[in-house]
């Protein structure tokens, strides 16, 4: 018989109680093997500075007021929830948005059902002291909606995916950074 489907035997015959603890045994057995192995969170701060101290010497551009900046002030606002600056800043993080929508699904009448809608950011950390762009990069996210034939409520819909998308984008970006810092402060 191979060792295997003797384990799953074995473990068959065992008392309920009995198979929760030996779940519990192994769960805890692979969490102390994963805190052996080098893994360390996205905040994690060891010997060299964590990346709360890179957030909190960021500047995040702010979008001017225009109408058409509703995309940047979306992303500026899902982004200002982490990157909280505290004293002089070190960078400045300038953000472009632009998204677009389309449809994606007819009904039997030939009217948009659903539609998607996607979001993209370009973005800029330039390095105050130095004059430089530190990195660059891009981030998207996407998602859907039902089109319904209240324009109100396909308003509203629209609104909620521009949200979704920018707080997506937003931890991208902020992803991109601590990736782009973690080498440099090691």
């Amino acid at each position: 018989m191979f060792p295997e489907k003797s384990l799953i035997l074995l473990f068959n015959t065992l008392p309920k109680y009995a198979r929760i603890i030996v779940v519990l045994g192994i769960i805890n057995m692979v969490g102390m093997s994963l805190s052996g192995c080098g893994f360390e969170p996205l905040y994690g701060e060891r010997a060299a500075p964590g990346l709360s101290s890179l957030f909190s010497t960021i500047q995040i551009q702010q979008p001017g007021n225009n109408p058409d900046n509703d995309l940047n002030r979306a992303v500026y606002n899902a982004l200002a929830k982490t990157l909280k600056l505290e004293g002089k800043p070190r960078y400045r993080l300038d953000v472009i948005a632009g998204g677009n929508k389309a449809g994606v699904l007819m009904d039997n009448n030939s009217r948009e059902a659903r539609t998607r809608y996607m979001l993209k950011v370009h973005y800029s950390l330039y390095d105050i002291k130095e004059g430089t762009i530190a990195t660059s990069g891009s981030a998207s996210s996407s998602t859907s909606f039902n089109v319904n034939v209240s324009e109100y409520a396909n308003l509203v819909a629209l609104e909620s995916a521009e949200a979704r998308t920018a707080k997506a984008v937003a931890e991208k970006i902020v992803l991109k950074l601590g990736g782009w810092h973690k080498p440099m402060a090691q």
